[in-house]
């Protein structure tokens, strides 16, 4: 008698079950130590399960990298509706620490190395619209909330500060560990003396 077949809700469950030990493993021990064998174990399941639902590991790591742009995306839009509360300087805040501890960080210069997954990763954030190009958007659209809301002078070139700020985050994350890193301290500092300028005088 042949298994019986999984319905899709059993199937999503499963795969967004996988992706979340899969980020676990990232989250705890890094990229390099997450292997089909290395899922299988933290996860409870057969060896072959995760090769049922991914392909191979690069699949799982787009797969990854989709639902870290998802729920930054959503990010985003959580952090134009900040607009007003806090301070710009610890929305900014928060916002570029959310970046910079997703496991899509982590994956980035994987990602970048290989050029099928690259580009299968560009592809799908390009159809889905969640991808690097809306934190800039996000950012920016934020500094145009607090500007209409009176927190930031009203002649500041909203465009280019967001471009300024999201640029930094964006070399922090691709610049690896050879580039020296502020701590988060250092971060909070930077961003701000940032905000500071920002405030209507």
């Amino acid at each position: 008698m042949s298994p019986r077949k999984r319905t899709p809700e059993a199937a999503e469950q499963l795969r967004a079950s996988l992706l979340e030990h899969a980020q676990r493993i990232i989250a705890r021990d890094g990229a390099k130590a997450l292997t089909m064998r290395t899922l299988a174990a933290e996860a409870g399941c057969a060896l072959g399960l995760p090769y049922k639902v991914f392909a191979d590991r690069g699949e799982l790591v787009a797969a990854i990298v989709h639902v870290e742009f998802t729920r930054l995306a959503a990010a985003g839009e959580e952090l134009i509706a900040r607009a007003g509360a806090a301070t710009v300087a610890d929305n900014l805040v928060w916002y570029a620490e959310l970046l910079l501890d997703s496991p899509a960080v982590t994956l980035a210069a994987e990602v970048m190395a290989d050029k099928a997954l690259a580009e299968a990763v560009a592809a799908r954030a390009h159809h889905s619209g969640a991808g690097p190009g809306s934190f800039e958007a996000a950012v920016a659209g934020y500094l145009a909330a607090e500007q209409h809301a009176g927190r930031i002078e009203g002649d500041v070139d909203i465009a280019a500060f967001g471009f300024i700020i999201t640029g930094a985050v964006h070399n922090l994350v691709m610049s690896g560990p050879a580039y020296p890193q502020p701590t988060r301290c250092q971060l909070k500092q930077h961003l701000t003396a940032i905000a500071d300028r920002l405030h209507p005088r």
